[in-house]
């Protein structure tokens, strides 16, 4: 490995010990030699430790106390050496050429400032359950509908990530994100059409704790930023009314997962006001489909034993 290797890839880990040794074995298995890999143990109290002991001289392992998923990417980020960074979470996969082809990429367009293959879904026991589940990033439909379809693997430049200063460390919900938003505005997002990642759901994964209302607002907290931005384009701010008014949506739906109807319905409404368009008896019917599914889901996990 050079001084400055081509890539930095950052895995955090925590209690994920059933699935790690999948994921360090896909990376110890990419074709790109020259790339720096630091996995972090953020503070596990499973067996962790003793996984990372038998990948002693193969895999550059750090144990910490516990300080959370953007806390430990963010540090990981600043200490790297690598020309593009990335990180791969530690229940996920990586194809063999991967790496290989995402900073390939990225060489031959310096217009990009990000690149990320499709990935395929697994399951528990790595058997595909879907394929071909990402979308290509537009940053306007990112904007409106605060989803995003960026799955594992991602690489983007050094550069544009100091410039950013990084994920937002007081954000909680999304705060990958965020940041995708701020880093489509220095250069295009692009996606490889090819699945080149294995993105895992798991009962772990799929328990939730509806988010506070206080958290909720964050979703409201990131349009203000977003849009505080004097490099925004006209074209986007246009757009800020049904963010918005999304955003009213998004809340409305995590207070119906906290079983607070009278504030899910006030949330709505305020939406509404802000964009129309959102009003109507199918809105509503789709609203309460959308509060009641993660409900649905979390009862039959609890039947299944996946907890909560």
């Amino acid at each position: 490995m050079t001084d400055r290797p081509r890539l930095t890839l950052i895995t955090p880990t925590y209690n994920q010990a059933g699935y790690l040794p999948e994921t360090l074995d896909s990376v110890l298995a990419q074709t790109l030699r020259d790339f720096e890999y630091r996995v972090i143990d953020d503070g596990s109290t499973d067996a962790t430790p003793e996984v990372l002991a038998r990948y002693a001289g193969r895999v550059d392992a750090v144990r910490q106390a516990n300080q959370g998923q953007v806390r430990t990417l963010n540090g990981a980020w600043r200490a790297a050496r690598g020309e593009y960074l990335a990180y791969l979470s530690s229940d996920d996969l990586l194809v063999p050429e991967a790496l290989e082809r995402l900073v390939a990429e990225l060489d031959a367009h310096p217009e990009c400032v990000c690149v990320f293959p499709d990935s395929d879904l697994i399951d528990a026991g790595s058997r595909v359950i879907r394929r071909t589940v990402c979308k290509p990033f537009v940053l306007a439909e990112t904007l409106v509908s605060q989803e995003c379809h960026i799955g594992p693997g991602a690489v983007f430049r050094r550069s544009a990530f100091e410039q950013l200063g990084g994920w937002r460390e007081d954000l909680r919900l999304a705060p990958d994100r965020e940041f995708w938003m701020r880093l489509a505005l220095l250069g295009e997002i692009r996606m490889l059409p090819q699945s080149l990642a294995l993105y895992r759901t798991h009962p772990a994964a799929t328990s939730f704790r509806a988010a506070t209302a206080e958290v909720s607002r964050e979703y409201l907290r990131v349009l203000d930023a977003f849009f505080a931005m004097p490099e925004v384009p006209e074209a986007l701010r246009r757009l800020e009314a049904p963010a918005r008014a999304r955003a009213h949506w998004l809340m409305a739906r995590n207070a119906l997962w906290r079983n607070e109807w009278n504030a899910a319905w006030a949330l709505f409404n305020e939406g509404v006001v802000l964009d129309p368009s959102m009003g109507g008896m199918a809105a509503r019917l789709r609203l309460l489909r959308h509060g009641w599914s993660r409900h649905l889901k979390l009862a039959y996990t609890r039947l299944r034993g996946g907890g909560a």
